[in-house]
């Protein structure tokens, strides 16, 4: 390997003196142009320094790398030197013999170690050079790191030039003239010594500046011969890394022969062997003239044994003085066995009899774990012993104790220093840190932890300051003693004791993370109770210590009424974890880890989790119920304190469908308790897009009484829990739209807490006062209050919500003025729809309203209507007239057999319609009685009804004894109608005229038209009716004048003239008139047809 190596050296040699020849052979064309080169190296030599970029940081980086490549085989090289390896000629003799004995080859000659000379051996070139061929070694590495491009040498340079001649001008400008004087009309003009300073400024300035292009000029002709400077420069660097490998190889050698002098073995000493070996003696050796004692026998030993205890004994009674450590010992065997609990126990004995001689030190084990039970015998047993011995003779028991007692307090630190590193490297590796200050253990524990530092110190603790005497009775004793750092601070008052019998740093570390981690639960689970919640147990909270193991710590918290969870501390890293594992407990765990003090923040995290897991709750349960999430409603904490409180840390929001989209009702959570709002809003949420670009803003918040004021309830929220929150909400929302409705239009009102008696118990009783101007500003048709009641006190009641529509029932109860109708009659008439007290005539009735929509107009308009009912009632209870299928929406009577009425009245503001069955006999004047009854109401109606009834009787009995139309009846208006017979044809009037106060019907014959002749028999008994009198009727000098109640029975002996007359035969009829006369006649019967209406 050796021989390779020189081989390879050599060759490396070859190709640097070629690259070199190589490198000499490029020079210039011209003798000036190497001269120029010669001297522009010159420079650059001399330029290094200050211009490290280009050549001399660049040597120092190849220089590391050429020895960052060379260490690898310097070992190996160095090592087969040092062995003695040389390389053989074919005779088998070696190149170097041996020496000092050690084979060298088959004929090395020794001589006490001398070397004996041989001839050295020539290599051989040709075998040398023929291993070459092929192998060359690979290629020198090329080293462009550091270079910079000349353009940018440029650019830097004419930067600095401007710069500096700015600093100049400005320099030069800074210098004052001197002030100038005239002679006789001249100025002086001799330069100053300013000027003379402005000058030589200017001149060192381009003096410098031309230096620098000069040697940029340089740098410009050398980069013309950059690559083969380049490979100068890398064959310089890899000479200077060999000329360091040998370097180091030769420091090498020096320091390991320095190494193994101190292994060297003495040459021996060949003449006292010989006189030993020889003569059995050597005179040369001191002879100290020991007379050997005679072996005791067992008598003696023993005899000797109980001597040496009694003397013992005697001793340390009477005459030594005994450290209180050293109380605790016994003497036998010959020897005082002292023992100290927990350190060691030592042996002593005597040499003689005298009591002021030393005691001597006979044996040492030690009384605590781990440690062996004895000192082995070896060097440190000896230098142990005469220490301790030398102890006893200088300073007694008290000194050896004291040497002892450090020693072993020494020696414990250093078992728990070696636990503590074995520790950081195997179980708790990358989450312990150990140091070693002085004599003191710091051990830092939870090291990836955010936040402070938690670490131990483990040391000797002294008594510094007015301690009393070591050795004296209750003295405060070096021992070992701990500090707790926790979060950088000092814990005083540490509940932790050191089993200093059985050392274990994992033990120790063990019961400060115990404590550590109850310390972190104990004050999370005392800020928890700040709130109701825990404080008053409503929600359980338990805290499970242990002061050995951090594990099996832990705390659980219930958080909803189904949902627990329990915190545990992990305690090698001391990372937090909830269990079970969950989405949610995932999340509040991370920010409980990065926490930089879990003691102050882990409560408001819980705290948090707790409002997150209590509103999901709530949420699924809602959501089940029919209600919707309102998501778009996200305020900020410092909002939702505005309007929640203090305490509040999470909300939801809901809304029914049915309800009116500005109220909403909210579920709160916080450390005070889970708490039910109804929210009103100041936008409303539109239907198909219920989010804006930021949601509507809170406007006003209010809590429903009951429902969680102050303290959450432990059972699951359910079904009926929600029906009822649904009942308070809507009873709150609409009594707060009615008393502000009542407030803003000045209506006296106020709210009475009702009488616990049934489902009305919660809310209050809402009475208002309507005088009739304010009970008119909350209706648009003021003629609907114009009612009895518009000055009584109207009474509203919130009984519920009806669960088909989610609409609010309320019961209202209003004051009637009793002389309006007696309540008998009215209670029979109204039946189930109202009710009507039977003594004070007061009304009560339900009503059903949207959540969200004030009950005031709605109950205005209902009485109303209710008041107009009663209107139409106590009109037909005039006319002593029933009414059936009564309602507020219709009104259907009966005044005549077969005759029936019905009056409709959906609304306040819609005009009432008056319909006729199919088979009345009014039906053809329906149109006429519509309008008198939107024009002068019901009661004209009812009346005209009973005047015109026999009347509209006797046409509906003309008609049906005629067919073909032969008679026409046209009605020309209620009171005015006009019969038409055709064949023979006749005409009479129909009016109602009032004759003496009383209605009378006036049935008048009128002129035939032209062209038209009646029958003479025809007016004879038209004439017999006019001049007669009848029972109900009697005629007049033009017409006849009829009874209601006899008109029906004069147009029957009408009808009867016109039913029973024959035609005469054609010979004893008129002549027949012109066509004239005729197409005349035609004409106007067609204009008087026109006139007729004909009903359905």
């Amino acid at each position: 390997m050796l021989d390779n190596h020189l081989e390879l050296e050599a060759d490396n040699g070859k190709i640097a003196d070629v690259r070199g020849a190589e490198s000499g052979k490029l020079e210039p064309s011209s003798g000036e142009e190497g001269t120029e080169g010669a001297a522009a190296d010159g420079r650059l030599e001399a330029d290094q320094e200050r211009m490290p970029g280009l050549l001399k940081s660049e040597k120092d980086d190849r220089g590391d790398l050429a020895r960052s490549q060379v260490s690898v085989g310097k070992s190996a090289s160095m090592a087969d030197d040092l062995a003695g390896k040389s390389k053989q000629e074919p005779g088998g003799q070696d190149q170097f013999p041996s020496v000092n004995g050690v084979q060298g080859g088959t004929h090395g000659q020794q001589v006490n170690g001398d070397v004996v000379p041989s001839q050295p051996a020539q290599p051989n070139l040709s075998t040398a050079l023929g291993n070459l061929v092929g192998q060359l070694p690979p290629e020198i590495e090329h080293i462009t790191f550091g270079y910079l491009p000349f353009s940018q040498v440029i650019t830097r340079l004419v930067q600095e030039t401007f710069n500096g001649l700015t600093e100049c001008i400005n320099d030069m400008s800074e210098m004052q003239m001197p002030h100038q004087s005239q002679v006789n009309g001249a100025t002086a003009t001799d330069p100053s010594q300013v000027s003379a300073q402005k000058k030589l400024r200017l001149l060192n300035f381009a003096q410098e500046r031309r230096a620098q292009f000069i040697k940029i000029l340089v740098l410009s002709q050398w980069s013309r011969q950059s690559e083969q400077i380049s490979r100068v420069i890398d064959m310089k660097l890899w000479l200077d890394g060999k000329r360091r490998l040998y370097d180091d190889a030769c420091n090498w050698m020096g320091e390991l022969k320095r190494i193994l002098e101190s292994e060297r073995t003495p040459n021996p000493d060949l003449k006292t062997a010989l006189e030993v070996l020889s003569l059995g003696k050597a005179p040369g050796l001191p002879d100290l003239g020991y007379i050997p004692p005679k072996p005791l026998s067992p008598q003696q030993l023993l005899k000797a044994i109980r001597g040496i205890n009694t003397q013992l004994t005697l001793r340390l009674h009477l005459h030594e003085t005994i450290p209180p450590a050293f109380k605790d010992f016994s003497v036998t065997n010959g020897r005082a066995t002292f023992r100290v609990p927990e350190e060691f126990e030592l042996d002593l004995s005597i040499a003689d009899d005298d009591p002021s001689s030393q005691l001597y030190f006979i044996d040492f084990r030690f009384t605590f774990e781990p440690t062996p039970a004895e000192l082995p015998p070896g060097p440190f047993r000896n230098e142990f012993e005469n220490r301790v011995n030398e102890l006893l003779s200088r300073e007694g028991l008290a000194g050896c104790y004291r040497f002892l007692h450090d020693l072993v307090l020494s020696h414990k630190l250093n078992i728990l220093r070696q636990q503590a590193y074995r520790l950081s490297q195997e179980n708790w590796s990358e989450h312990l840190k150990v140091e070693a200050v002085h004599r003191s253990l710091v051990v830092q524990y939870w090291i990836a932890r955010p936040g402070g530092k938690n670490w131990i110190e483990i040391g000797i603790r002294r008594r510094k300051v007015g301690r009393p005497s070591f050795f004296s009775e209750g003295a405060d004793e070096p021992h070992i003693g701990l500090r707790w750092f926790r979060a950088g601070k000092e814990v005083h008052n540490i509940p932790i004791t050191i089993n200093v019998g059985d050392l274990s740093v994992e033990a120790i570390l063990k019961q400060i993370i115990s404590a550590h981690t109850n310390s972190i639960f104990k004050e999370t689970a005392a800020k928890l109770k700040e709130g109701p919640l825990y404080s008053k147990k409503t929600l359980r909270l338990k805290h499970s210590r242990s002061t050995t193991e951090s594990a099996s710590s832990r705390l659980s918290i219930q958080l909803t009424a189904s949902q627990s969870c329990t915190i545990v501390q992990e305690p090698v890293t001391g990372r937090l974890a909830l269990m079970p594992p969950s989405s949610l407990n995932s999340r509040a765990e991370r920010e409980l880890n990065s926490l930089a003090s879990p003691e102050k923040g882990a409560a408001s995290r819980i705290a948090q989790l707790r409002a997150i897991a209590a509103c999901e709750e709530v949420e699924q349960t809602v959501r089940c119920y029919g209600w919707e999430t309102v998501n778009t409603i996200r305020p900020h904490q410092e909002t939702l304190r505005q309007y929640f409180g203090n305490d509040t840390l999470k909300a939801s929001f809901f809304r029914k469908r049915a309800w009116d989209a500005q109220w909403l009702v909210a579920f709160t959570a916080g450390m005070a308790g889970d708490v039910w709002w109804v929210v009103e809003l100041n936008d409303r949420i539109s239907r198909p897009d219920p989010i804006a670009a930021l949601g509507p803003s809170i406007q006003a918040t209010y809590e429903i009484p009951g429902y969680g004021s102050g303290a959450a309830s432990p059972r699951e929220l359910s079904f009926a829990d929600l029906s009822r929150i649904e009942r308070a909400a809507s009873g709150m929302i609409s009594q707060l739209i009615d008393t502000r409705q009542l407030t803003q239009q000045h209506v006296p009102h106020k709210l009475v807490q009702a009488t616990p008696n049934g489902c009305t118990a919660d809310f209050p009783t809402l009475y208002v006062h309507f005088p009739k101007s304010r009970a008119q500003s909350f209706q648009r048709d003021p003629i609907s209050m114009q009612v009895p009641w518009s000055s009584q006190n109207i009474k509203t009641s919130f009984m519920g919500v009806d669960p088909s529509t989610s609409s609010a029932n309320h019961l209202v109860i209003c004051q009637r003025n009793a002389a309006a109708l007696r309540s008998q009659s009215l209670n029979f008439m109204i039946g189930q729809f109202i009710r009507s007290h039977p003594t004070s005539g007061a009304l009560a009735f339900h009503l059903s309203t949207l959540v969200g929509q004030s009950t005031i107009p709605p109950t205005l308009e209902r009485l109303a209507r209710i008041q107009r009912l009663i209107d139409y009632l106590i009109t037909l209870h005039a006319f002593k007239l029933k009414a059936q299928n009564l309602s507020l929406d219709h009104l259907e009577f009966t005044y005549a057999k077969d005759c029936h009425a019905t009056i409709s009245f959906k609304g306040v503001e819609e005009t009432p319609q008056l319909s006729l069955n199919r088979a009345n006999p009014h039906l053809r004047i329906q149109d006429q009685l519509m309008l008198l009854f939107r024009s002068k109401g019901l009661h004209p109606v009812i009346r005209f009804l009973s005047l015109s009834l026999p009347l509209m009787r006797a046409f509906a009995v003309i008609e049906a004894a005629h067919s073909n139309d032969r008679v026409i009846i046209l009605p020309r208006s209620a009171e005015w109608y006009q019969l038409r017979y055709r064949d023979p044809p006749a005409r009479f009037d129909v009016t109602l005229r009032r004759r003496r106060g009383h209605p009378r019907w006036y049935i008048q014959p009128l002129t035939l038209a032209k062209g038209e002749k009646q029958d003479q028999r025809i007016q004879d008994q038209l004439s017999g009716l006019l001049k007669g009198k009848g029972e109900g009727w009697d005629g007049v000098q033009q017409g006849i004048a009829a009874s209601p109640d006899g008109v029906e029975a004069l147009l029957k002996k009408i009808d009867d003239i016109f039913l029973h007359h024959v035609p005469l035969p054609a010979a004893e009829q008129p002549a027949k008139t012109s066509k004239k006369q005729d197409f005349k006649g035609q004409k106007r019967k067609a204009e008087d047809d026109a006139g007729v209406v004909v009903l359905d």
